[in-house]
């Protein structure tokens, strides 16, 4: 084997290592969320994470919904089993969970791993030890409760948006039989269809903490890696978010 290989393969190996053990250390100290510091830095995160963005989250909902909705009718025709098969293929089961994961990690990833990455740069992690504070429980078990709570609920938001907002408007320009529509909708949802869709969402929570908590402490002492520490997480998530959702797309055929 190249040495080159050895080497790409060598560090992906490593980043996988890092985020196993980052999320199964944040996994085994869950008990910590009962510190009431521990558990007001995860209310800042499940509010920066899942609050905050609902305006835009909601404007895009609204348009996608609406234009899905009328571009399905002028090209698949009136029929609402097709319609609404398409609609739950498309948005519901691919769509949403990959666009809200993508929005949270270019937002919240990105701000989590410059955070991290400026606290050691400046010397408040060595603080945190001195003082005798784990920061894998202050630091890293908010922020992954945070995302891993914060995106399948968003998601959840979008998907409701979608459906049920979009065809409203829709319907104002084209002819839809909004109670057959939304009635026929909740027929084909299974129970598998709906579990999936939150494991997955949140495992990608999971992924763009843990990519981002990492990209932001196992950074040199230096300053110019703090945006590049933000750099690194939304680019490793670009790459881990796909590759999860195609996972996922295999174990639910």
């Amino acid at each position: 084997m190249r040495p080159v290989h050895r080497h790409v393969i060598g560090s992906i190996a490593s980043f996988i290592q890092l985020n196993a053990v980052l999320v199964a250390h944040a996994l085994t100290h869950l008990g910590a969320l009962r510190l009431r510091p521990v558990r007001s830095v995860a209310w800042r995160q499940i509010y920066f994470t899942g609050i905050q963005p609902l305006l835009p989250i909601s404007f895009v909902a609204v348009a996608i919904g609406f234009t899905m909705e009328t571009q399905m009718r002028s090209l698949l025709g009136s029929g609402i089993e097709i319609n609404v098969k398409m609609l739950k293929l498309v948005v519901l089961r691919e769509f949403a969970p990959l666009f809200v994961a993508f929005i949270v990690l270019g937002r919240s990833g990105a701000a989590i791993a410059s955070e991290l990455a400026g606290m050691k740069v400046e010397g408040e992690i060595r603080s945190l030890y001195l003082l005798g504070i784990d920061p894998g429980q202050y630091l890293i078990v908010p922020r992954i409760i945070g995302c891993c709570v914060a995106v399948p609920v968003l998601t959840f938001y979008f998907q409701i948006v979608v459906t049920v907002i979009g065809p409203a408007l829709a319907s104002a320009f084209v002819e839809i039989d909004l109670g057959s529509y939304y009635q026929a909708l909740l027929q084909s949802l299974t129970l598998i269809e709906i579990i999936g869709s939150v494991a997955k969402c949140f495992c990608f929570g999971l992924i763009i903490a843990s990519i981002a908590c990492t990209s932001g402490i196992h950074v040199p002492m230096s300053r110019i890696w703090i945006p590049q520490a933000a750099e690194l997480a939304v680019m490793r998530g670009f790459l881990l978010i796909p590759l999860t959702d195609v996972c996922f797309g295999l174990l639910l055929l």
